[in-house]
């Protein structure tokens, strides 16, 4: 037999123990749940919960993280954070560590172990802080990082130590153990054995602590050792009932000796192992007593009964397929009804919830329906206010607009009365001249008298010639684009208006030098100025920037 399978055995034996009280655990699950259908707080029904998720580990890992993680949940979003409820987080955060792990989810076993170890170590539950790191350790463990498993282990003994019970002190000692034998280096394994019998006396630990020490021999080939250990063992389990355990040893006596090549003792010890597995018919201890028994008699060269025992043992072996794959279905059957009672009370939950989500949705419309109405009726009055507001501001603009266009014509009207005005003053300052002139003696100064009159005669002429001009191109100017200069550009002159006038009713700069009479420089000199005015770049047009101002004005 496989040396490292011995320290397998007896973890063998406590699987079987476990699933004889598979019933027993299953009823235990239905009263938990009654308990739990009748609990009238929070306090009560999460602990309760806590149990139920205990009990279902030993069918079905994943329904009893979903539990754990209902309970954690539950503390978190209800803002529980009495002692009580702080402890009990702590717990349930140890346990989806330790389904995390056993479900192959490393990454979220460690997670969830470092959260519950700070929790823990915040509220001073050292229990949960040293079973936290133990934890942690047994991850690593089962990755193979057997000094990171060593450290987490070392770490969570310093704060079991001070715990007012030694189980999580046995466990990780017991583990640690196991990671030193796992390194070959037994005696250091052995150490902690030892120290996991001294700190737990109960007799099924003391045996199995044994054992274990035992089956490090019989890896270092010191069956000798071993096989002294094994007969303690069945010295202390004389006169008991404890055949698993019998069973167990009477097999590690029996590998020992075959490793010894004393196959006669070997042959008596498999057969009393075979005798107390078939008492508790225990089907594993027999699987594992008939294949060391077939390489027994081999061995021994007993070639019939070594045929016998292994087609016994092929036996045991279907069985076990067999009876492991029953009892699969049978967790199968329970997780799957435990599913659907969950399912049931999820539904039920959903359609509560689906009333209340309906009934809201309802007020919600019937809300927002109101706003839309009281939302429509203000916009519609400010719609009113802001059209009444645009009648009564375009009807300004409409009174502005007349006022200046009734001012331009005022002006206009008195630039005729002035031209009037001083067409009669040149008209009476001529007869008085031509009556100054009558009165000459000297006909020499009476033709130079008449000749300078004739030549401001000519030049009044012209001058009103060229206003006459001006009026002219000034009147095919637009009313509207006067106003706008008017009402946007108070600081232009006159004679910027009129400038600005000729240029907008199309003429050149010569032309509109001839119009006014004066140079082409004087002409280009305005024309500078008034840029200046309007903050115009020299490349920029003057007519083409007031139009486009006054296009976007309307």
């Amino acid at each position: 037999m496989n040396r490292q399978r011995l320290i397998l055995l007896i973890s063998l034996f406590c699987t079987h123990f476990f699933f004889s009280q598979e019933q027993e655990r299953k009823e235990e699950i239905r009263r938990i749940e009654q308990e739990i259908e009748n609990a009238t707080s929070d306090s009560i029904r999460l602990n309760l919960k806590e149990k139920l998720a205990n009990r279902l580990a030993f069918f079905d890992r994943a329904i009893a993280q979903e539990i754990f993680t209902e309970i954690e949940k539950a503390i978190k979003n209800k803002g529980y954070t009495s002692p009580y409820y702080l402890e009990l987080r702590a717990r349930t955060l140890y346990s989806l560590s330790s389904t995390s792990s056993n479900l192959g989810n490393y990454a979220q076993s460690l997670e969830y172990a470092n959260q519950a170890y700070e929790l823990a170590k915040s509220i001073q539950y050292n229990r949960i802080a040293g079973k936290s790191i133990s934890s942690m350790g047994a991850v690593y463990h089962r990755q193979n990082e057997l000094e990171k498993a060593k450290l987490h282990y070392k770490r969570a003994l310093v704060i079991q130590e001070k715990d007012t019970t030694t189980k999580g002190q046995v466990i990780s000692l017991s583990r640690l153990g196991a990671v030193y034998a796992k390194e070959e280096k037994y005696d250091s394994a052995r150490y902690y054995f030892k120290k996991c019998a001294v700190l737990d006396t109960i007799k099924t630990n003391v045996i199995r602590m044994k054992a274990n020490i035992g089956n490090t021999y019989a890896n270092e080939k010191r069956n000798d050792i071993a096989v002294k250990i094994f007969e303690e063992n069945l010295k202390i389990l004389k006169n008991t009932d404890e055949y698993p355990h019998i069973a167990n040893n009477h097999l590690s006596m029996a590998t020992s000796y075959h490793e010894l090549e004393e196959y006669y003792k070997a042959t008596v010890h498999i057969d009393n192992a075979i005798f107390y597995a078939k008492k508790v018919n225990d089907h594993l201890l027999l699987k594992y007593s008939y294949e060391e028994k077939a390489e027994i008699d081999f061995k021994a060269e007993r070639y019939k009964d070594s045929r016998e025992a292994y087609l016994t043992y092929s036996k045991y072996k279907d069985s076990l397929v067999d009876e492991n794959r029953a009892r699969r279905f049978s967790e199968l059957e329970y997780a799957y009804q435990f599913k659907n009672e969950k399912k049931l009370a999820a539904i039920e939950l959903a359609n509560a919830k689906t009333k209340k989500q309906l009934y809201f949705i309802l007020f919600f419309v019937v809300l927002l329906l109101a706003l839309a109405s009281i939302y429509f009726i203000i916009r519609r009055n400010q719609q009113k206010i802001v059209l009444a507001k645009n009648k009564l501001e375009l009807k300004e603009m409409e009174k502005l607009k007349a006022d200046l266009a009734l001012s331009n014509r005022e002006n206009e009207l008195k630039k005729v009365v002035i031209e009037n005005s001083i067409t009669e003053e040149v008209l009476n300052k001529t007869l008085g001249d031509i009556k100054e002139i009558i009165t000459f003696q000297n006909e020499t100064e009476r033709q130079v008298a008449l000749r300078s009159l004739s030549a401001d005669l000519l030049s009044e002429k012209s001058s009103q010639k060229s206003t006459s001009n001006i009026k002219t191109y000034v009147d095919k100017v637009h009313m509207d684009f006067k106003i706008y200069l008017d009402a946007n550009y108070p600081k232009l002159t006159p004679k910027d208006k009129e400038l600005i006038y000729l240029m907008k009713a199309g003429l050149s700069s010569s032309q509109i030098s001839k119009v006014l009479s004066t140079t082409l420089p004087a002409i280009r000199s305005n024309r500078y100025r008034l840029r200046k005015k309007l903050n115009l770049a020299s490349n920029e047009d003057i007519i083409v920037f007031l139009d486009q101002k006054n296009s976007s004005q309307e």
